[in-house]
């Protein structure tokens, strides 16, 4: 009688976002990276695959270099295969062709040449699947790639039929289609090692071709929760079948010890066995992504369904309850969509530059393409996936990721501004003002750009500014994240008193019409009335010039406010100017009621019950308990009050905040007409999901002058950035 087989490959990946701070690299290489590759290298018969992303590879290469050592052996005896990508993990789907080939080559390159191994494989980010993919990967000579079983479930196919290998295609260029097993992965490091070895004797079969593929996150192998001591000291919870063995240890003793598991790399498996049938898989992700995506107030329902179905054990309908598209976090996250679109719009300068090479002295050109490299490497960087969702781990919401992805993008647009100012010297200090849909939704913004800041400014979205960048430290002061509700807000789990969400995006000059009775603690929460029109409607541009060294925007809305004792409104017309020059900008507002005799007093009671409200938020990046402000219209008695992430009150017109990490000083005046002025100053805290649970995450300031209405009210704001 012939014994049943099953083919296991086994996949690792490594991987950490761009600019993680020191810390972490180190200690998940403690808890994880170094005891899995010691305990792998101690099974010299166990086959396996490793993923590692580009800038972890630099860092071990760097920072470890026995560990790099003991990953060479085990390339060189034939015990383990690396498979590539893209080199910083950017989701394919979201970068041009161009920047596709050039991040999985760089990566693939570094493998042979570390390594001496060629690249077959190819690791998608966050699987993310989209059906034109086998062209391009196949342009860069890879052979395979990994997706989830989700993917393959999707097209109709049974559990039992993912235990093969599929191929596909997109311009006649194909692609083998290997899918991870989700049974693996969940019963994997959490569950006794029998438990995954009675799976495979199930799967395995006489013919021998079968593929069970088991992949994991080496994180997962180490540093959630309580792995380090399931994986590497004492098996906690696995006493029944592994006698309380290490996981790691014990699962790889049971795949050498049952001889009917073949272990074998995929290359080796793509070689022995021809793919099972032709494919095309529908654009997709792991499970849990398509579900995360989904916009906040269905994807409690999503997920209720998902849960009901399989708890009935309904897989005929379950298998084909698809959730959102990856692509749609551009559109949940606004943060997310202006990293992206800033990340388009900084290649398309260092395009534009490469394409004026033919008109460079020939002495300069050496010198121009290393800068070009340079910016390239820069804008790679900055395609980094983590911080472009938002899901299990903090994503969008952690700050730190945000500042990495606007300092790259910085640094490639200040590459690219020597570049110009080397071929034409009187570049070297500009300014221009750029009408662009710079958001790709078919409205116009406006960019002002000079030598020291850029300013986006969206007239559609109540005439606002949505990002500040100080291009001398490669900073964007409006990196803050909006207080977005999220559906876990909703779970027993958190005290819904602790949570604060916005209503609108947190940028700059936002207007708000409220009553004066309105509390600190009511501004802070945004959880107010409001009475105009003008927070997040069109403001029409009048005007965009530019005066030497001075750029100018005019904006101007025509809108109503309402009544306090009535559903009556009263027209009124703002102005906004805009003034951008050297390191400050100066911004003046004009409020003027409509006065109709009819309505005298609607408008008296407006002007006696309401305040104007203006949003100035900003963001310093680092440790928010170390950043100072102070004013020249108070002495603090206490230190705690000069504390900037400090809730704080006062009547006044100057505020000043310092950075000391970057040597950064924000300082703001106001001149008002207005018979009062009282400043609001309050910390952003978002409450999101993180690995480590749910956690309120420093988000920026928001400073919120109150201005007391008049008839003709004007205020003059000028914000200094050195």
């Amino acid at each position: 009688m012939l014994e049943k087989t099953i083919n296991l490959p086994i996949i690792f990946h490594f991987h950490q976002p761009v600019d993680n701070v020191e810390w972490v690299y180190e200690d998940v290489f403690k808890k994880s990276y170094e005891p899995l590759i010691d305990r792998i290298s101690q099974f010299s018969e166990l086959k396996v695959t490793l993923h590692f992303s580009g800038n972890l590879l630099d860092w071990l290469l760097r920072n470890k270099p026995g560990f790099i050592d003991k990953i060479r052996i085990m390339a060189k005896r034939g015990q383990i295969e690396i498979i590539g990508g893209g080199y910083y993990e950017p989701i394919f789907a979201i970068i041009p062709y161009r920047d596709r080939i050039a991040q999985i080559k760089k990566l693939t390159n570094l493998i042979y040449n570390e390594f001496n191994l060629e690249v077959k494989g190819a690791w998608l980010s966050e699987r993310v699947w989209e059906p034109d993919y086998p062209s391009f990967l196949s342009d860069t000579g890879l052979k395979y790639v990994i997706v989830d079983d989700n993917h393959l479930r999707a097209t109709g196919i049974t559990e039992q039929d993912t235990f093969y290998s599929y191929v596909t295609e997109d311009e006649g260029k194909t692609l083998r289609i290997f899918s991870i097993n989700e049974e693996l992965r969940y019963l994997t490091p959490w569950k006794p090692t029998y438990m995954s070895i009675d799976y495979l004797r199930k799967s395995a079969d006489v013919e021998g071709d079968r593929c069970v593929l088991f992949l994991s996150d080496a994180e997962k192998m180490g540093v959630w929760g309580i792995t380090y001591q399931i994986c590497y000291v004492e098996g906690l919870g696995h006493q029944e079948g592994d006698n309380g063995k290490p996981f790691i240890s014990a699962f790889f003793e049971q795949i050498m010890n049952n001889r009917w598991i073949k272990s074998i790399t995929l290359t080796e498996y793509m070689n022995n066995f021809s793919a099972k049938s032709l494919i095309y898989l529908p654009t997709a992700s792991y499970d849990k992504m398509e579900e995360w995506v989904l916009p906040t107030e269905i994807r409690n329902n999503f997920k209720r369904i998902r849960k009901g179905l399989k708890e009935v054990h309904n897989t005929e309908t379950y298998q084909f309850l698809k959730g959102g598209f990856w692509r749609n976090f551009l559109i949940k996250y606004p943060e997310s969509n202006n990293m992206h679109k800033k990340m388009l719009y900084v290649r398309n300068k260092l395009i534009n530059v490469e394409k004026n090479l033919v008109k460079i002295e020939e002495n300069l050109v050496s010198i121009i393409l290393k800068k070009i490299d340079e910016a390239w490497d820069e804008v790679y960087k900055s395609q980094s996936n983590d911080c472009y969702w938002h899901g299990f781990f903090g994503g969008v919401y952690l700050q730190f990721l945000r500042f990495s992805v606007y300092t790259h993008l910085i640094n490639a647009e200040k590459i690219v501004d020597s570049i110009n100012a080397l071929i034409n010297p009187k570049l070297k200090s500009y300014i221009y003002i750029t009408p662009i849909d710079f958001t790709k939704d078919s409205k116009t913004e406006y960019i002002i750009e000079s030598d020291l800041l850029n300013i986006y400014i969206d007239p559609n979205d109540g005439g606002t500014i949505f990002e500040l960048d100080y291009k001398p430290k490669s900073y964007n002061l409006l990196n803050t994240m909006t207080r977005w509700p999220e559906a876990y807000h909703e779970s027993k789990h958190i005290d819904s008193r602790e949570v604060l969400v916005d209503r609108y995006r947190r940028s700059l000059l936002r207007l708000r019409f409220l009553h004066d009775d309105v509390s600190f603690e009511q501004i802070q929460a945004d959880r107010y009335f409001e009475f105009g029109d003008f927070i997040d409607n069109s403001f029409n541009v009048t005007s965009s010039e530019k005066e030497g060294r001075l750029a100018i925007l005019e904006m101007e809305k025509n809108g109503t406010i309402k009544d306090t004792d009535s559903n009556e409104r009263i027209p009124i017309r703002i102005n906004k100017d805009i003034y951008v020059e050297d390191n400050e900008i100066e911004i003046i507002m004009r409020i003027n009621f409509e006065e109709t005799p009819e309505k005298e007093e609607i408008l008296n009671r407006i002007i006696k019950n309401l305040n104007l409200a203006l949003d100035i938020p900003f963001f310093f990046n680092g440790e928010p308990n170390d950043f100072k402000w102070e004013t020249n219209q108070l002495d603090f008695q206490d230190e705690k009050s000069k504390i900037l992430v400090e809730p704080f009150q006062y009547t006044g017109s100057h505020f000043k905040a310092y950075d000391e990490t970057y040597d950064l000083h924000l300082e703001i005046d106001i001149t008002s007409n207005s018979d009062s002025i009282k400043i609001n100053k309050f910390p952003i805290i978002a409450y999101a999901f993180t690995v480590d649970g749910h956690k309120k995450i420093f988000q920026g300031i928001n400073i919120t002058p109150l201005f007391k209405l008049n008839k003709n009210l004007e205020f003059h704001l000028k914000i200094a950035i050195f």
